[in-house]
């Protein structure tokens, strides 16, 4: 971030040319999809996700949560990237911290209550730039939110199945969702341990596919983590021999 008396690095004089949107159901900023998700998947709050029992009401709960977050396309929105070196992120994670401090579910995120935080925002006595520039462009830093709270809620979800003594159970429905998710760079990290920990032949040939670079499926990252979770999985057979 720029000091004062030096010229301003180009995140600084950038407009992310985002308009305010509207929801036809009332001053929501959050899209429907994220707004009705039962709770606590909503919340991304892994603290009472953890304690979830393991139901047949919370896992067709789970079920629904990640086909909702893959098929809707409002939580995919053309999310224009800022300029190098990239430290609007940052502050954008700021911010998006104060909204759920404030407003901890998505149905409680209003632009009301995102212009109070603005104005709470613009008479801090110390700011930089880039905080300033969140003041004047919020829309960008509220769209930015959609696929973050989408990448969070999928993690929560993808860990919590982790947890159940035999995840090899969700085999006939997890799998296919897991590997989708991966595709789509949603919860990636743990939805690929998942695979890894259900052991099923299903979950190892979603694997074997996502592991393909380049050219495959999932991104390079993605990829790599698939081709470690076999690695790792062929090394414990081994040490069983």
């Amino acid at each position: 971030m720029s000091e004062s008396g030096t010229e301003p690095n180009p995140e600084e004089m950038w407009d992310p040319q985002v308009a305010r949107w509207s929801d036809p159901e009332g001053d929501y900023v959050l899209p429907h999809a994220l707004r009705s998700l039962p709770q606590p998947w909503d919340e991304s709050d892994w603290r009472r996700v953890a304690e979830l029992p393991r139901t047949d009401e919370r896992l067709a709960e789970a079920r629904h949560v990640l086909t909702v977050l893959l098929e809707d396309q409002a939580l995919a929105p053309q999310m224009p990237q800022p300029p190098s070196p990239g430290l609007l992120w940052h502050v954008w994670e700021e911010f998006h911290q104060a909204v759920g401090e404030s407003m901890p579910r998505p149905s409680q995120v209003t632009w009301s209550g995102v212009d109070e935080l603005v104005r709470a925002w613009r008479d801090r006595p110390h700011s930089y730039p880039l905080h300033r520039h969140v003041v004047r462009h919020v829309e960008a830093a509220m769209l930015a939110m959609i696929p973050l709270l989408r990448d969070d809620i999928a993690d929560s979800v993808f860990r919590w199945l982790a947890l159940d003594p035999d995840p090899g159970r969700f085999a006939p429905w997890a799998v296919d969702l897991a590997e989708r998710c991966v595709i789509e760079d949603i919860g990636a990290d743990p939805a690929v341990e998942l695979l890894g920990a259900m052991g099923s032949p299903e979950a190892r040939a979603a694997l074997e596919r996502l592991s393909v670079k380049p050219g495959g499926p999932a991104n390079w990252e993605n990829a790599e983590a698939a081709q470690n979770t076999l690695f790792d999985l062929g090394s414990e057979g081994t040490s069983g021999l």
